[in-house]
């Protein structure tokens, strides 16, 4: 079975606070069924959903009342909850990273947590015994996700790379994409958000099937990393979680009470 895999990226508009790699994970039976519902419940609206502007009330939700786009959130998050699709994001904080690596390019961030979102869903695959396919959305970094992509997938020493059957770009038509839209922006709400204000409702109904994986880097990680490589080494970042003395990238805490 060749398994379908969509991400896209999160980050404030001057991308100095946290630069995130969000996106689900499923088989095409799962997304069969997502593009059904997913369709039907957008099926009103002139452009893309895209969450941002449901939860904010800009863009085409400009003159929506806020319980009619709560309401059409809800409907959405329930449509990832009923399929079962399963969630992963990779979150890399700017100020830490630009300070490790003082000499990054405006979007080094995020290649780092696209690396760590590839590898992880080659290696999920591999674990399932299938095959996988990976989009994203079209943009001016294609060509720099596509190089990343590619040294994965040449690297034949690890296993998992030959799980990777190829990556597309796509716009947000792509109704899968608006998911990953979704959730690449509650990845960045949820660690913006710690220790201030209470996890967002969308998390806490996705974390409560065990849908989602949300990975938070810190200063101590992306030194050792700086230290032994740099995000180039595939080899360490692939044995991350073996190596005794690699500061610890557990899934960030979503169980903080409340909601908002």
């Amino acid at each position: 079975m060749i398994m379908e895999s969509y991400f896209d990226d999160s980050a404030d508009p001057r991308r100095n606070k946290f630069y995130a790699c969000g996106g689900f994970i499923g088989g095409p039976e799962q997304f069969d069924a997502f593009e059904i519902t997913w369709g039907h419940l957008t099926s009103t609206l002139k452009e893309p959903f895209r969450s941002t502007d449901c939860e904010t009330g800009h863009g085409q939700f400009e003159n929506v009342p806020k319980a009619g786009r709560d309401k059409l959130m809800d409907r959405l998050v329930g449509v990832l909850f009923s399929t079962k699709l399963r969630g992963f994001a990779s979150i890399i904080p700017i100020k830490e990273y630009r300070e490790v690596y003082p000499a990054s390019g405006e979007h080094d961030a995020f290649l780092l947590a696209l690396r760590q979102a590839i590898m992880n869903m080659a290696f999920i695959a591999n674990q399932l015994r299938n095959e996988i396919r990976l989009w994203f959305e079209r943009g001016p970094i294609d060509s720099s996700i596509d190089r990343v992509y590619q040294t994965i997938v040449d690297w034949k020493e690890w296993e998992p790379s030959k799980r990777l059957r190829g990556i597309k770009f796509d716009t947000k038509k792509c109704k899968p994409l608006q998911a990953a839209d979704l959730i690449a922006r509650e990845a960045f709400k949820h660690v913006d958000n710690l220790g201030v204000r209470p996890t967002r409702i969308p998390v806490r109904r996705l974390e409560e099937q065990g849908a989602l994986y949300f990975v938070l880097w810190n200063r101590a990680a992306l030194s050792y990393l700086a230290a032994n490589g740099g995000p180039s080494n595939l080899e360490l970042l692939s044995k991350w979680d073996a190596l005794p003395d690699a500061p610890r990238l557990g899934p960030v805490p979503i169980d903080v009470p409340g909601q908002d």
